[in-house]
């Protein structure tokens, strides 16, 4: 309870500060923003995950640790693809399964061509598909995600393009199944959730991420890249 109370406490503080500057400068993409045509972004994040799940008469919670490499290319008018490739780990709450870190691969689709009051801010859709293995000696427990998410994400540059901040809150539909191998399959509990973070772009390619969702999972994720 208490960190889904801060939590949403960050993503309303960054919401505040989104909706009141409509227009204060002008949409160039970050990495919350979908990319320019032909501009691309390579990135890794390091993250952690917890979600309520249930089956049979189990009723408990899955914790996942992750760290990935992301890709993303510009393919214009809005719209962006994006490929990741890691590791991943599951961990049951209560169940004698504590799995290892297994590859773990995934993807998406961005479209961010709804400006709002002509920019800079704009609606950002993103579709996502998500997958990893984990197994704990003769078990495995095979994890699939499908989300689809809407957020609002803007511009605030500082001199030139050094130093461009791009706070965004949103919200996602989720699904998310675990299928084990030797003991019943499980099912995320929560499907609707919230979540905010903001980029930063210490020189015109290099940036840091932070990342936090409430809800449907709790999940922490830091990322550092490069776009170009």
């Amino acid at each position: 309870m208490k960190i889904k109370t801060v939590a949403l406490t960050a993503i309303s503080a960054i919401a505040i500060t989104i909706f009141p500057s409509i227009s204060l400068a002008a949409a160039s993409g970050g990495l919350a923003a979908p990319l320019n045509e032909g501009q691309g972004l390579f990135g890794v994040s390091l993250g952690y995950v917890r979600r309520d799940v249930d089956g049979g008469s189990y009723d408990g919670e899955a914790a996942s640790r992750r760290i990935c490499m992301k890709g993303a290319f510009g393919l214009g008018e809005g719209l962006d693809a994006y490929a990741f490739l890691g590791f991943a780990d599951v961990d049951y709450d209560g169940i004698d399964f504590t799995g290892s870190l297994g590859e773990m691969v995934g993807g998406g689709i961005r479209y961010g061509g709804l400006l709002l009051g002509g920019g800079p801010a704009r609606v950002v859709l993103d579709l996502q598909l998500e997958y990893f293995l984990s197994d704990d000696g003769g078990e495995e427990a095979e994890v699939t995600t499908k989300s689809i998410s809407a957020y609002v994400v803007q511009e605030f540059g500082a001199a030139g393009r050094i130093g461009y901040f791009y706070p965004y809150a949103g919200v996602r539909l989720s699904d998310a199944d675990y299928d084990n191998e030797g003991f019943v399959n499980f099912d995320s509990s929560d499907h609707l959730g919230f979540f905010g973070g903001a980029d930063y772009f210490v020189n015109p390619n290099v940036f840091f991420s932070l990342e936090l969702h409430i809800l449907d999972e709790e999940s922490l994720t830091l990322s550092a890249g490069y776009r170009f």
